[in-house]
């Protein structure tokens, strides 16, 4: 059986101490990571929760405007007229507005 010298000794030591620096340099990257998906996830899950607030209140809103077609409709022939004419309005801006974007 071979002896260890103080060389050698000396020499694995260094390695090992060379490899623990490198394997803590590449946990603190890890770890520094980890924090940042930590922190990108909460920030997505805040988004996300308001996200759902703004959908919520924008159906209440398309719901209210749907009932009010609805009376409109539903109320007489001069408001039938009104109706028509705007939505005649709207499709013409609407084209207006797509024929300017579309080629502008």
């Amino acid at each position: 059986m071979a002896s260890w010298g103080g060389a050698e000794e000396n020499e694995l030591d260094n390695r090992n101490q060379q490899r623990s620096f490198a394997l803590a340099g590449k946990v603190s990257t890890l770890r520094s990571l980890a924090l940042d998906i930590e922190n990108e996830a909460y920030e997505h899950n805040r988004l996300l929760d308001g996200m759902g607030n703004d959908f919520t209140s924008s159906d209440s809103l398309m719901g209210g405007s749907i009932n009010r077609v609805k009376n409109l409709l539903t109320s007489g022939r001069q408001n039938r007229k009104v109706m028509c004419y705007m939505a005649g309005f709207n499709l013409c801006i609407f084209m207006v507005w797509f024929f300017l974007f579309a080629y502008f």
